[in-house]
């Protein structure tokens, strides 16, 4: 079942964390179909960052009106999260989910988040990236996690009680946030978060440290 290319190059763990993610992108989800899923990974793949003297339209000028599956405004949402998160802050926050709501805004942002990593390993391996699945027909489960809190980011999460507040921010989109944990270990640490000396990857823990840092500065992702 798929990502076999990328199979000759990473470790198993990680080859099988993708294709957990490919096995449910199509599905339906908490608050979208799966062929509104697939839509929102294809708007991924379909957003690219802008040179400085092209900025993308403010969300404001986008509507409602459908462009396919997703409106113009969703599809302006996908390339936002997709090409410039920095630039989400209260405010643009706000107007998103004043117009979207906090689930679907959760779920879309978690999508975004699975692919990205995923394409961009296949893209910097030299390797064509993964066909995506075919949607799945079904209802949306509308699944809302209890106990929710607010103050660990803008969206309501579950708490945080000890965890890195990036483990929990879209934890409202419960089942694609636990998803894109499964992307983080099995890319990042694998079982061997609380070692300081790591022999499972071909990078030392301090070299893999260095560059998480350096990409999260370039990136301007602060937490």
């Amino acid at each position: 079942m798929g990502f076999t290319a990328l199979s000759n190059h990473v470790n198993k763990e990680i080859v099988d964390a993708f294709k957990i993610v490919w096995d449910y992108l199509g599905r339906p989800g908490a608050w979208w179909t799966g062929t509104q899923r697939i839509a929102i990974a294809q708007q991924v793949r379909n957003s690219a960052p802008r040179p400085l003297w092209d900025r993308p339209p403010p969300l404001d000028t986008l509507s409602d009106e459908a462009n396919g599956v997703l409106t113009f405004f969703e599809l302006g949402v996908v390339e936002r999260v997709t090409v410039q998160p920095s630039s989400i802050n209260l405010e643009t926050y706000q107007h998103i989910v004043q117009r979207m709501g906090q689930d679907k805004y959760a779920e879309l942002a978690s999508v975004v988040s699975q692919i990205v990593p995923i394409d961009h390993l296949h893209d910097s391996l030299g390797l064509g990236r993964e066909e995506l699945p075919t949607p799945i027909e079904g209802d949306i489960t509308r699944e809302r996690p209890d106990g929710l809190v607010a103050g660990v980011g803008f969206l309501p999460t579950l708490p945080a009680e000890g965890l890195p507040h990036v483990a929990v921010a879209l934890s409202l989109a419960l089942a694609d946030n636990a998803r894109r944990m499964l992307l983080v270990r099995a890319m990042y640490s694998g079982d061997s978060f609380a070692e300081m000396v790591w022999t499972h990857r071909s990078l030392s823990r301090p070299q893999v440290e260095l560059v998480a840092a350096r990409t999260s500065a370039l990136n301007e992702c602060f937490y």
